[in-house]
């Protein structure tokens, strides 16, 4: 089928900004927190910034075609730079900003970057270590250019002295601009997105601009209800998929208005300013914000306290079932807490105006999901990955579906492989892996895409994963286990930030756990426990205690095979630099095995 067929309508991702700059030049485009201040940027704004930059890249030598990085936390500079490489042929690659540089080596040469734009000093000075090892890269360029003064390291400019130059160029350069613009096909690659890497170096995929286009169809449908202007917050990386799909490619197809925040440790005060309409967060942010509740209101004193224990509990029992099959009891029930609680609670998380919560990235706890919907979040599950361009499921309002990751998005096609692995067809499907003929070949057979999760179909039609294929476990009794489903169920205790399971040819289930610090401490503190570390925490018997007993409870929701019989508290953090965990935070389970070998065996 030709692509035109596919892809009716298409148009390169940067033309839009082109078609918003021109219908609506006023309209804001983003806002960027600085000092306190959000400044606002307009679609005509950003198309000059896209423009220069675009003409600035050019006058150092992009070639169309030619790989640009960029490697920085959200900011809108990087959405700006994104918008410039694209405007002028280039393609996105995105680095994850805490990558350590040994990391980074395999990223820029995995890539063939030539040019990078990188956030700050602290990122500069990892180039430097890497020094010889990255003979492609011939351009920097710095965002934040404090302390970088002088500094000449592959021809290091700032950000607004890219901007300056293409302005100069720009008159000469229009006609090559317009040229490269209308040359652009479906299938060529707008940007490349690494994969994370839990099993071995990450993988770049090519991202096409047809890829992209079905994107804003998908998004189109999905959010078609909400109006331009409408708010969201970026502050999950933007070298990640799912943070492209709900901020740029919401941003470029329903004119939505991205925000970005100082940084990622103000995104409790800045999701309270911004008070968006759609959220988006992985399980680790509606973790934190449920503990944090939790916390206020076993502290909210003697008459406070109570009440709203009381009124989170009832939202527990009745965010469990769905609300098309609430009596009418439960209705009047959640009336009157959300006036009296709820409310206030959803106000203070910045949640106020939320009607579409997203949850995605990783598995997130049915008793998460109850929990926030229970006092008043419309929260979706949606799954998705690299090679889908973003999202490939979603659930409808309030998760009304059978299965834990709702439908397939508009025209994609699903099924199950004879195995039970879940195999995704459509536009969205990515072009392949760059540079890696044969991990493509192994992930698109026939046209479909095998996403590496078994899953198994309601038989409303929706969709709930098992695990990943290549995590199953079987036990020594020959029973498969998945160590995802167990993980998540004993992860719901406020207590426990991440479980490792234990069970691949072993006589019982046994887990490596790490302690949520901030919750645990405040116990610790209101148990009189003294502690200095992570470690001494860690190793107090009562917190063992504390840890053990919150296994046991959350051990009541799973069958008696898949019980976690005995725990090892892990005495530090699991650490991107140490390689425990990706820069996504997705556990590297055959690293985690080898450094812990041997706490490993003396659970056994």
């Amino acid at each position: 089928m030709a692509f035109d067929e596919k892809l009716p309508g298409f148009k390169p991702a940067v033309q839009l900004v082109h078609d918003h700059a021109t219908a609506r030049p006023d309209a804001v485009a983003m806002r960027q927190k600085e000092f306190g201040i959000w400044n606002e940027i307009t679609w005509s704004g950003l198309r000059d910034i896209m423009q220069a930059a675009a003409a600035g890249l050019m006058d150092l030598g992009l070639e169309q075609g030619g790989h640009v990085g960029i490697l920085s936390e959200n900011r809108s500079e990087w959405v700006q730079a994104q918008f410039g490489v694209n405007a002028g042929g280039g393609v996105v690659v995105g680095m994850y900003p805490t990558s350590p540089a040994a990391e980074l080596d395999h990223l820029i040469n995995a890539s063939d970057t030539t040019i990078l734009f990188i956030e700050d000093q602290e990122q500069l000075d990892k180039i430097k270590e890497l020094e010889g090892r990255v003979p492609k890269l011939r351009q920097l360029i710095v965002f934040d250019p404090k302390g970088t003064k002088g500094d000449e390291t592959l021809g290091l400019i700032s950000f607004e002295d890219l901007l300056e130059r293409g302005r100069k160029r720009l008159s000469d350069l229009e006609d090559d601009l317009r040229a490269r613009l209308s040359n652009v096909q479906p299938d060529d690659t707008c940007m490349m997105v690494f994969t994370s890497g839990s099993t071995g170096l990450p993988k770049a995929a090519e991202i096409s601009y047809g890829n992209i286009h079905a994107g804003a169809a998908v998004a189109a449908d999905v959010f078609g209800s909400y109006p331009p202007g409408t708010d969201v917050l970026s502050y999950l990386p933007l070298c990640h998929i799912a943070e492209q799909a709900v901020t740029v490619i919401n941003g470029l197809s329903r004119q939505f208005v991205m925000n970005f925040g100082e940084s990622l440790r103000t995104i409790t005060l800045d999701l309270r300013e911004v008070a968006p309409q759609i959220f988006f967060g992985v399980p680790r942010i509606w973790e934190k914000m449920q503990a944090g509740v939790l916390v206020q209101a076993q502290t909210a004193g003697k008459l406070r306290a109570p009440m709203t224990l009381a009124a989170l509990k009832g939202a527990q029992r009745r965010g469990a079932i769905r609300r098309d099959q609430w009596s009418f009891k439960d209705r009047v029930a959640n009336v009157f807490w959300d006036a009296l609680v709820y409310r206030h609670i959803r106000s203070y998380l910045g949640l106020g105006r939320v009607t579409f919560g997203i949850s995605a990235a990783a598995p997130i706890s049915a008793d998460l999901l109850a929990f926030f919907r229970g006092i008043g979040v419309n929260i979706r599950e949606a799954w998705g990955m690299s090679e889908t361009s973003g999202v490939g499921t979603i659930q409808p309002d309030w998760g009304l579906c059978e299965g834990r990751i709702g439908f397939p998005v508009a025209n994609v096609d699903c099924k199950l492989g004879e195995d039970g692995e879940v195999l995704f067809r459509g536009p969205t499907i990515f072009k392949g892996y760059y540079k890696n003929p044969k991990a493509t070949a192994e992930t698109i057979v026939d046209g479909w895409l095998h996403t590496g999760d078994v899953g198994e179909i309601k038989p409303d039609g929706s969709l709930s994963l098992v695990d990943r294929k290549k995590d199953i476990m079987i036990n020594a009794a020959g029973k498969n286990l998945s160590p995802a489903l167990i993980e998540n169920v004993i992860k719901a205790s406020p207590f426990i930030k991440e479980v490792i399971v234990i069970a691949d040819k072993r006589p019982y289930v046994a887990a490596l756990v790490q302690l949520d610090m901030d919750t645990v401490r405040l116990w610790a503190e209101g148990q009189g426990i003294a502690y200095t570390t992570f470690r001494s925490l860690a190793e107090n018997p009562r917190v063992q205690e504390l840890i053990e007993k919150e296994v046991e409870k959350q051990n009541q929701n799973l069958a008696r095979v898949e019980q976690v019989k005995k725990v090892w508290l892990m005495r530090k953090e699991l650490d991107h630099d140490d390689g425990e965990v990706t820069a996504t935070m997705k556990v590297r389970r055959a690293k985690i095995y080898e450094i812990y070998a041997e706490q490993i065996e003396a659970l056994y």
